[in-house]
């Protein structure tokens, strides 16, 4: 069997599953468009088989593949997403959210010279450039997804951003072009094409015109926002002037819950807001211009603040409240106990344990009545992971040995591996090293032998949590460096981040602050770029800290506020208080 009919026998086998992925990166990329205020219209696909196979035979040739993964390097667009914009200045926009919202592999520009190269030899000189757009090659999140969707996160998926119109004339053109079903077209033909990719290029410079054009309509005084895409259209317009970054770089937030809170009052007039766009610092990574619009608005009116959080708040629990009720009339009991989960993850996150205990509970006895036993034993992982963080690490204790009772009966690794790993943490919580330090080792090696990287950096850092603990800096050191090598190696930027931060607080433990700053400051770029919230504020308080060992109360006090401003937006109650308690100690002593 040749490597080619090998592929393509799996391949045709998984294209719903290439195609799903390709599904869940459009959803992503929709929504953050929709919530950002940039016009567009998303597509997906994955690759026909047929024409998969047509176009491996033509690459053979040149490629001389030697195993299915050269393939698969090689063709990045097995799950593919079209970016159809209304106007092609968004680009910056888009290329912000793409950075933000994936891991991006790889960036090509078009036209290059490469495609150039690639181009059929014909006899006809064009005259226009032909295909203008930028393609990224992404891997989505593991940690943004659902539970359902976390499989797709190792998938390789190619988003193509171009105008609507260079998407429309791309694919006449490629059509007619590489596959030319209906024989090799014309010198006429050719000329055609041409001549309507002039049109296009011509077409989008209309377009950016309009967009200038519209930039001015919505900046006119006494004239109310129509929708958010003018609300986003006008800030953008505003702060570009602020900000020493690119456009690209101004971290907007969510412009669409801003016009909701706002489009009844007296706030939603260009007027209105250009008095507080002076008091926005665009540069500002971990703080959106919409939170800092709604901080300056709640100062008059503290009434909007509180209609912000609560939509914010209620558009999180919408998407999975739709899904758990499609589910039920479906009668899809399995997909009834996933988004159950799911809705359970999001009280977890807000440290409302009581309600994430109440939907993994019911998540749990849906498993058990259908027979899913996986499904049984991760519920009963999230209860036991649940009553860790509330401190009832007794009960959280029991719930983790009936799953690992439920992974081993079914002989799930990974299962065992994470159950292990959360046992090692509660008797760590509990004081008991030498217990988490057995149960860290097994998980440890578990995940060794299936192979699951990011599942060995979060035991060697662990473990070097353990050794700090023990006071044994040198072999947490050595287990901290052993993880960020990993990390590095597969480019799990969580991981990473966390390696750093973990070394940046052994350093600050042995004195050496300016070392140990760093570290943190690394860290925090690191999370900030993955979106790590959490991870963030933890990273900021450290920072905060370690400037106090450096007597500078006014840089301290900068990292304490900053991780306050940020707990409160993602609704970290805990983390507020810490760092509010920090201010005011600092506050105390500055007098």
């Amino acid at each position: 069997m040749s490597i080619i009919t090998e592929f393509m026998d799996v391949y045709t086998k998984k294209h719903d599953f290439y195609r799903e992925a390709a599904r869940v990166c459009a959803q992503v990329c929709e929504t953050n468009m929709e919530q950002m205020g940039i016009r567009a219209i998303v597509t997906s696909r994955a690759k026909k088989p047929d024409r998969l196979q047509e176009k491996l035979e033509k690459r053979e040739l040149e490629k001389n593949y030697a195993s299915s993964q050269d393939i698969v390097e090689d063709i990045a667009d097995l799950s593919g997403v079209r970016i159809a914009l209304y106007f092609p200045g968004d680009l910056y926009k888009v290329r912000q959210l793409i950075d933000s919202a994936f891991h991006v592999k790889e960036c090509r520009v078009f036209p290059d010279a490469l495609h150039e190269q690639n181009e059929p030899e014909i006899e006809y000189q064009k005259r226009f450039s032909g295909y203008w757009a930028t393609h990224f090659r992404v891997y989505m999140k593991e940690n943004d997804l659902p539970e359902e969707a976390k499989k797709y996160s190792r998938t390789l998926i190619e988003i193509q951003v171009a105008s609507a119109l260079m998407h429309a004339w791309a694919e006449v053109e490629h059509d007619l072009l590489y596959k030319p079903y209906s024989g090799d077209l014309s010198y006429e033909e050719y000329q055609i094409l041409d001549e309507l990719n002039g049109l296009v290029l011509a077409g989008e410079i209309a377009l950016q015109r309009l967009q200038k054009a519209m930039k001015i309509r919505v900046s006119e005084v006494g004239k109310e926002f129509n929708n958010h895409y003018e609300l986003a259209m006008f800030l953008y317009n505003k702060l570009g002037s602020l900000t020493t970054s690119t456009h690209g770089e101004i971290g907007l937030g969510r412009v669409d819950l801003l016009y909701q809170c706002i489009k009844s009052s007296g706030f939603n007039k260009p007027e209105k807001l250009k008095g507080f766009i002076a008091y926005i610092d665009p540069n500002i990574k971990n703080r959106s211009v919409v939170d800092q619009l709604i901080d300056k608005i709640s100062e008059l009116e503290p009434e909007l603040y509180d209609k912000y959080k609560v939509a914010k708040q209620s558009e999180e629990l919408k998407y999975q409240l739709e899904a758990l009720q499609i589910n039920r009339d479906n009668g899809n009991r399995q997909g009834e106990a996933n988004t159950l989960a799911n809705i359970g993850y999001i009280y977890s996150s807000k440290e409302n344990y009581e309600e994430a205990i109440h939907y993994f509970t019911k998540a749990l006895k849906i498993n058990h009545e259908i027979g899913g036993i996986q499904g049984e034993a991760n519920q009963l992982l999230n209860l036991g992971s649940t009553y860790r963080l509330k401190g009832d690490l007794d009960q959280a204790l029991e719930y983790c040995n009936k799953a690992i009772q439920l992974h081993r009966q079914i002989n799930y690794k990974q299962g065992q591996a994470n159950t292990l790993g959360m046992m090692g943490s509660i008797y760590l919580s509990k004081g008991n090293l030498d217990t988490a330090w057995a149960y860290y080792v097994e998980a440890l090696g578990i995940y060794k032998e299936t192979d699951y990287k990011i599942g060995v950096i979060i035991q060697l850092n662990n473990l070097g949590i353990l050794h700090e603990k023990k006071m044994d800096k040198e072999q947490a050191l050595e287990y901290f460096n052993q993880a960020l090598e990993i990390c590095l190696s597969c480019e799990y930027k969580q991981g990473e981040g966390d390696a750093l931060q973990h070394i940046g607080s052994l350093y600050l433990e042995m004195g050496n602050s300016e070392k140990a700053i760093d570290y943190y400051e690394k860290a925090l770029s690191i999370q900030e770029g993955a979106g790590n919230h959490r991870s963030q504020i933890g990273i900021l308080m450290c920072l905060g800290k370690a400037y106090i060992t450096e007597e500078k109360v006014s840089e301290a006090l900068h990292y304490y506020r900053e991780a306050y401003a940020l707990s409160n937006d993602i609704e970290f109650k805990l983390g507020a208080v810490e760092a509010l308690d920090q201010i005011n100690s600092l506050q105390k002593y500055a007098r």
